[in-house]
């Protein structure tokens, strides 16, 4: 068959295909009035067309009102919108058939039926459009919310969730059903989000929300983004709306889902700004500050996988990104506040360990192997941490290439000392000394770890506790080591960059040495104080102080090339910082780590004698001098540790020796302090000067010369130098010198007997060489008003012969004598201020407050979220968490409701202790025995009168739950024979009976008496809150007893000092009382029936250092007390 030709040879193209319906624009009218509006929405199977251009014409309609497009129509239109609706509404709304809007339904529900796609997308679109215009009228809200309420309706749901779960490329199915579905969670403040969530199986499919969140597009400019959104920041919109309105419970619910919360922030970096925005605003507003929500729920929002997400959009998206500072500003609040669910405040002592083997005791016949002794203790393997999430976090990070990123690292180091440890034990540093971006990078990177903070009691969580006062157990010391010199920081990486021709890269590594033997100077000075008041653990903590500073000392570099770089710093002004590091250096080396410093040879004689001669010379007071200055104070510390000092012989040329010159400068300030300690260590060591007064002497005699010469300092040069080298010599003068005879003229002039001391070695030098000294006029009046100083003030026979000596030389005598009126006032100018005398010895000081305010009885909340929240959790945790403890004091509620849902919530954990096989709680068994006795005693005494249990029963059973799950507590024995003694508590004797048995027995260890009474009375003060609890105290005769304690030695030396503070056990007994003024009629009770006024006027005339709260507590008494009752009582 052969092939057909054409009819006609035109070459024109055949005609176009023509566009289907829905692409055709559809004509608009104007709405004039309602019952047009009702003709153009009536749906009929063959009016389709018809059906399209009115839902058209609607949208205009609702577009004008919403947009304000023409106001002077408004009124009107508003008057036909609301004709309309109330047309449409049903007779009966509560009939199903005939919805609100039924026309409208019925089209959806047929264009789905016939997969009608682009008529089903038109209707949800205009109805999102009229639930968006309706929450914008505050006359409309009935309409909107029976509107909410027939979208809410099964038949309608499941339209929408159709169109939700249409294919990828219908996005034009899926927008108008997420837009609906966020507009009606929104409406009205989200007043229908909770019924929505409850048909989550149509409305929260989180496999279609995952799907849809994935739906984002990349090519697309911002603005055209933000004016046409993509499926995923409409479902983002929606999630949002959900996590703003919804409650605790159904936020806890949808933030269960791990791969849902992945999602959400999966293409966080793609999605437009004012999305990311809204992103990190509602997740810290709704889900991450709020307290009611789960610490899981919270966690599983944070994942590492999304803290990236929001990380790429902080630092390492464009530099102008509207959201960036969003993001950092969100990420460091996430770094640092423990209620945000992520961070887990921990220090220097790894999970479980802050009191490993605290109540161990070891057998007299066992071997003692200190901190080997101690299982995991500086342990090779990385140690274990509480923050993972926050650890491979930032294990992601680049803090050598960008700072912000730098900036979350130690924030999170801040917030979480555990990690810093952790950190450098995965990671992997190149240091090699080479100038370069990346090396100064990581080189300021650690710099700045090295410069955090020692965290406090280094991060032990258990030492807040009233019990544990005392550190048990140091922290190990690789883990401390790694935070004074992180690992890349070798001991050969160190020497090498000493070693560097750069001068930038030695000051880096002298700067850096600098913060960290100050670091370890603090760490080493908080394990002494922790040694201290931990006595059974002291050996511990000096052997940890000991094996940290062999560690350091191997890790940082040898002595001799910290020495080589302070001597390789040229000595000029343009170095001035560097010199003033390194000397700060060399000074820390020697205080903090003096063994191994003293190893290496140093004379710092040049130096010091430079800096001392410049100190001299320098008038003007600069930047440079400053350091300069302070760069002398190291100096001096070195000299005064440094063995290789060389104080008494001239360096290279100078005139004087580094001694003579220390003396000149402090001639220029005699009240230094420093300096004047520092004369004294060198005088007093080599002998030249027998007590300060004598320095005094020394400092008085050279300010009485106006100007001392050169010649002068030359002869006092020459006195040390041979009192130094020759003090045999010198100790045989001064020994035949006070065998000698003083003429009567010299006696008379002290003012007590003579002494038979010997003064220093300087005063015999001087005596010898003024001999030599004639003819040098100002070098004799020197000496001899030296030695008449030492005389007047050391009272030596051998200083007043070698003072006569001297001053019967010519040219001396006249100025002795001319002087001896102004001795007095030449010692006053020199000598130092007598330290202030204590304030709290001085009797017109202002005094403190002697101990610190008591605190009333906490107020009962209304809120009782303890109720439901113990069953949230795993057993262990409840328990830790403090919520089962909460929910014992439940029963004491003044509200009835409140005692009975706590009574049936305990009833509950009593049978789940019973049947649980967990094995995270070992004590389950002793709980459940607490539990049932504490409901029995409720349930016999005073559930049947409808009464609550007293605060005193609830108190006592929340610190035995406590006391149960630590059995080396010092009550625990006591505990368990009470508990199986009887199935029943009489709680009317309860008190009675734990001070009997605390009072008049045997402790169960030999130094805890005073600790179980301390349990005893804390358990009463918190217990005492209502009369209930008064009258079960008045009844047991309790206040007696407590206050017949108070004058007790044993409570009187466990005080501070012999002062009363809250914390002792007189203080716990007058807080007692306090809490019983505060209950209605106690202070009546404790005056009628204790006697407390005598009470406290006898121990208050025997106190003495308590006296202020003795008078504090009666003052409070008759404060309180009502008056005219208190009248007729006394018969007035």
């Amino acid at each position: 068959m052969s092939k057909r030709t054409r009819l006609d040879d035109d070459t024109a193209r055949p005609p176009k295909r023509a566009k289907p319906e829905h692409s055709q624009q559809q004509p608009v009218e104007d709405i004039q009035f309602a019952r047009q509006l009702q003709q153009l929405l009536v749906f009929r199977q063959d009016g389709l067309q018809q059906l399209r251009n009115g839902i058209a014409s609607f949208k205009a309609f609702l577009e004008s009102i919403l947009y304000h497009r023409d106001e002077d129509a408004r009124p009107r239109q508003l008057s036909i919108l609301r004709e309309y609706l109330e047309t449409q509404k049903p007779d009966d709304p509560k009939d199903t058939e005939k919805p609100f809007l039924s026309q409208l339904w019925q089209a959806w529900s047929f264009a789905n039926q016939n997969n009608n796609d682009y008529l089903a997308s038109s209707i949800g679109a205009i109805f999102a459009l009229l639930l968006r215009t309706l929450s914008s009228l505050l006359d409309f809200r009935d309409h909107g919310l029976l509107l909410c309420r027939t979208v809410l309706l099964f038949q309608h749901l499941r339209l929408v969730k159709r169109g939700m779960d249409a294919p990828k490329h219908k996005d034009f199915v899926i927008q108008p059903c997420l837009r609906l579905l966020t507009e009606l969670v929104s409406f009205d403040g989200g007043v229908l989000a909770r019924e929505a969530y409850k048909r989550r199986e149509q409305t929260f499919d989180i496999t279609t929300l995952r799907r849809n969140l994935g739906l984002v597009r990349t090519d697309v400019p911002e603005e055209e983004a933000r004016r046409k959104p993509s499926i995923r920041t409409l479902t983002v919109r929606y999630i949002l709306a959900l996590l703003k309105y919804l409650h605790e419970g159904a936020k806890n619910d949808m933030l269960r889902s791990r791969p849902f919360c992945v999602a959400l922030f999966s293409h966080l970096a793609d999605d437009p700004a004012d999305v990311i925005t809204d992103i990190l605003n509602v997740t810290e507003q709704s889900v991450l500050k709020d307290d009611a929500l789960q610490r899981s729920a919270k966690s599983t929002l944070l994942l590492q996988y999304n803290l990236e997400r929001v990380n790429e959009v902080a630092t390492r998206s464009r530099e102008d990104h509207p959201a960036a500072e969003r993001a950092f500003a969100w990420l460091k609040a996430v770094c640092t506040k423990d209620s945000y669910g992520v961070l887990r405040s921990n220090g220097w002592y790894p999970p479980s360990t802050s009191d490993h083997d605290a109540g161990h005791k070891r057998s007299k016949h066992a071997i003692d192997l200190g901190l080997d002794s101690l299982e995991s203790y500086d342990q090779s393997e990385r140690p274990d941490v509480r923050n993972t999430t926050l650890l491979g976090w930032i294990q992601t990070l680049r803090p050598h290439a960008d700072p912000k990123e730098r900036e979350l690292i130690i924030t999170c180091f801040e917030a979480a000392p555990e990690l810093v440890a952790a950190y450098f034990g995965e990671r992997n540093m190149q240091l090699e000394p080479k100038l370069t971006n990346t090396w100064l990078g990581y080189a300021s990177f650690l710099f700045e770890v090295v410069r955090l903070q020692v965290p406090e009691h280094f991060g032990n969580s258990n030492y807040e506790d009233g019990e544990n006062q005392s550190l048990p157990m140091p922290p190990q010391t690789s883990i401390i080591l790694e935070n004074l010199l992180p690992r890349p920081l070798t001991q050969k990486v160190l020497a090498r960059c000493l070693n560097q021709s750069s001068e930038l890269i030695t000051f880096f590594v002298i700067r850096l040495l600098v913060l960290a033997f100050r670091k370890l100077s603090t760490v080493l000075t908080e394990m002494r104080n922790a040694s201290e008041v931990a006595k059974q653990y002291q050996s511990l903590w000096e052997e940890a102080s000991e094996r940290l500073l062999a560690r350091f000392t191997e890790r940082v570099p040898p002595m001799k090339d910290i020495i080589g770089a302070f001597r390789k710093i040229p000595d000029d002004e343009e170095h001035a910082m560097q010199r003033e590091a390194s000397a700060r250096l060399l000074r820390l080396s020697y205080e903090v780590t003096p063994v191994q410093a003293l190893e290496e040879q140093f004379d710092v004689s040049a130096a010091l004698t430079a800096a001392l001669a410049r100190s001299s010379s320098e008038t003007a007071t600069s930047e440079i001098s400053e350091l300069r200055a302070i760069e002398l104070q190291h100096l001096l510390v070195i000299a005064k540790h440094s063995p290789g000092m060389k104080w008494f012989s001239k360096q290279g040329g100078l005139d004087h020796s580094p001694l003579v010159s220390l003396l000149r400068l402090h001639l220029g300030n005699v009240r230094n302090t420093e300096i004047r300690m520092l004369l004294w260590d060198v005088l007093s060591r080599h002998d030249l000067l027998a007590s300060d007064s004598e320095l005094d002497a020394l400092l008085a005699s050279l300010l009485a010369i106006t100007t001392p010469t050169d010649e002068l300092w030359s002869f006092i040069d020459e006195c040390l130098a041979r009192a130094s080298r020759q003090p045999v010599k010198y100790v045989d003068q001064l020994e035949s010198s006070s065998t000698e005879t003083l003429p009567k003229d010299m006696k008379k002039r002290l003012m007590a007997s003579l002494s038979d001391h010997l003064p220093g070695l300087m005063a015999a030098a001087v005596a010898e060489q003024a001999a030599f000294a004639k003819g040098k006029q100002n070098t004799l009046h020197w000496a001899a008003f030296f030695l008449d100083l030492v005389f007047e003030t050391g009272h030596t026979k051998a200083a007043g012969v070698l003072s006569r000596a001297v001053s019967a030389l010519p040219a001396a005598v006249d100025h002795a004598v001319a002087n001896t009126a102004s001795r007095e006032v030449a010692m006053e100018q020199v000598r130092l201020p007598q330290p202030d005398v204590a304030m709290e010895d001085y009797p017109g000081a202002p005094k403190p407050d002697a101990f610190p305010r008591f605190t009333p009885p906490p107020k009962e909340s209304d809120s009782r979220p303890e109720l439901l929240r113990w069953a949230q959790k795993d057993l262990a945790l409840a328990f830790e968490d403090g919520d089962i403890s909460a929910l014992v004091l439940c029963l004491c509620s003044s509200h009835p409701d409140i005692v009975r849902q706590g009574h049936a919530q305990l009833r509950s954990l009593t049978l789940k202790l019973h049947t649980t096989a967990s094995t995270a709680l070992d004590s389950k068994d002793h709980l459940a025995v607490l539990l049932g006795e504490l409901l029995e005693s409720f349930e016999h005494q005073y559930l049947p009168a409808n009464q609550p249990l007293p605060y005193l029963a609830g108190v006592f059973a929340t610190k035995a739950l406590n006391v149960l799950q630590n059995p080396t507590h010092h009550i625990y024995p006591k505990l368990n024979r009470y508990l199986i003694k009887s199935p029943e508590w009489r709680i009317t004797r309860l008190p009675a009976y734990w001070l009997s048995n605390t009072l008049h027995s045997q402790p169960e260890e030999d130094d805890a008496y005073w600790k179980e009474i301390n349990w005893v009375l804390s358990w009463l003060i918190e217990g005492l809150r209502t009369p209930a609890d008064l009258e079960i105290l008045r009844r047991g005769g309790s206040f007696e007893k407590v206050m017949g304690l108070y004058c007790s030695p044993g409570a009187a030396a466990a005080g501070r000092r012999g002062k009363v503070g809250k914390g002792t056990t007189q203080g716990k007994v007058v807080e007692l009382l306090y809490r019983g003024t505060c209950v209605e009629g106690g202070s009546r009770t404790l005056v009628t029936r204790a006697g407390v006024l005598a009470w406290l006027d006898i121990v208050g005339r025997r106190a003495e250092g308590g006296s202020e709260m003795i008078d504090f507590m009666k003052a409070r008494v008759l404060e309180t007390a009502d008056g005219e009752k208190m009248r007729v009582w006394k018969g007035l």
